[in-house]
């Protein structure tokens, strides 16, 4: 594993896609991102503070939807050593890690070639949240106490790296936990559809698949519905 700093820098992951050679694990850290994105381009603020970094791995086991949530398996159970009230820290599928309602960590799987590339960023020691401050929460508002970045960040890929190649052996059990701690249990959901107006259908949350879909189904209905990408929000 090696560690490449930046002080400032664009995005991590756009870094490491405009390599012309990716070395698996090697991390990509930045103190600040001046074009941090999300899923579907979503704005992420990308201040100091936060752990902030990327790594890329080979793409030769099919991986498909699994690496993101694996991802956020990992991230999961590490800021659990971190966090005395467990049972609020949730997985929200497919890339968000959220402590009780509010979002801690977003997650940014992206094809380079033959690899994926991991972004991963964790509200640790940061506390400005700009325009999102009533849907953000870091780890030291949590607990009152700063962090060490960079150990969280080597604990991060330290465990992915060990886990990474059994994967598939173990797809079953990340699984099992992702879907008991999700923070979509119980909730009721509304779905973004073709015309971009939220469904006035509501629906509820079920699993996680095995193909890492998410598996819902709406009042009334008998079948469920299964997305491997999809627009939604709570209510």
């Amino acid at each position: 594993m090696k560690f490449k700093f930046f002080d400032e820098i664009n995005s991590t992951n756009i870094y490491l896609r405009r390599q012309l050679k990716l070395e698996e694990f090697e991390v990509i850290v930045a103190k600040k991102q001046t074009d941090g994105r999300g899923k579907r381009d979503s704005v992420w603020i990308s201040n100091e503070g936060a752990a902030l970094f990327s790594f890329a791995v080979k793409d030769d086991i099919e991986l498909d939807e699994k690496i993101t949530i694996f991802a956020g398996y990992i991230v999961h159970e590490v800021l659990k050593k971190y966090i005395s009230s467990q049972d609020k820290l949730t997985f929200k599928w497919p890339n968000d890690i959220y402590y009780e309602n509010k979002k801690m960590c977003g997650i940014l799987c992206e094809k380079a070639r033959n690899h994926i590339i991991i972004g991963i960023g964790i509200n640790i020691n940061n506390t400005d949240f700009g325009m999102f401050r009533e849907k953000a929460v870091s780890l030291v508002e949590i607990t009152g106490k700063i962090h060490p970045i960079q150990q969280i960040i080597e604990e991060v890929v330290s465990n992915f790296e060990n886990q990474f190649h059994s994967l598939n052996k173990n797809w079953e059990n990340v699984l099992k936990i992702v879907n008991e701690n999700s923070y979509l249990k119980g909730r009721k959901i509304r779905i973004k559809q073709r015309n971009g107006k939220f469904s006035e259908k509501e629906y509820r949350f079920l699993r996680v698949d095995r193909r890492g879909r998410i598996s819902l189904i709406a009042r009334g209905d008998s079948d469920e519905a299964k997305f491997t990408s999809l627009e939604f929000k709570v209510i």
